[in-house]
């Protein structure tokens, strides 16, 4: 359980991880392909969509910290008044 607790304090490390995961699964996933593309267009493929992916989950996760964080204070403030 500390393990996931650093990794979520660490956005960066994340997103990494979300990164390199992406990655492998486009890697096997083309390597699957009983077309035989090559090598070289299965990784710049892969390496794309990882990326574009990744940052479609950096822009979400980031949109739903600042939420969250947004989401204590209003739930702080309301416990105050009362």
């Amino acid at each position: 359980m500390k393990g996931l607790v650093k990794i979520t304090q660490k956005p960066w490390l994340l997103y990494a991880i979300m990164f390199i995961l992406l990655l492998a699964i486009g890697l096997f996933i083309r390597w699957r392909d009983p077309r035989g593309v090559p090598w070289a267009d299965n990784l710049l493929q892969s390496t794309v969509m990882a990326v574009l992916l990744t940052a479609g989950f950096a822009i979400g996760d980031r949109y739903r910290r600042k939420n969250q964080k947004h989401r204590e204070e209003v739930m702080k403030q309301l416990k105050d008044k009362e």
